[in-house]
């Protein structure tokens, strides 16, 4: 199994996408300060989404 093998990420794609959707425009300089900002949002909140996929795992029916 790969460990180092990246399961989730947010891109600036991602951002911009999103940014699109709303209508709130963001610089190059603005970057910081959302990647900032979407650290303080998922802070320890990630360990819950791999909890959550586990127990669904667990419950789902086998194949």
């Amino acid at each position: 199994m790969d460990e180092e093998k990246i399961l989730y990420a947010i891109t600036v794609q991602d951002v911009i996408n999103v940014s699109e959707e709303l209508g709130i425009d963001f610089t190059e300089t603005d970057i910081e300060f959302i990647q900032d900002k979407i650290g303080d949002f998922m802070g320890s909140s990630w360990s819950d989404a791999v909890e959550f996929a586990l127990q669904e795992l667990k419950t789902r029916e086998p194949k």
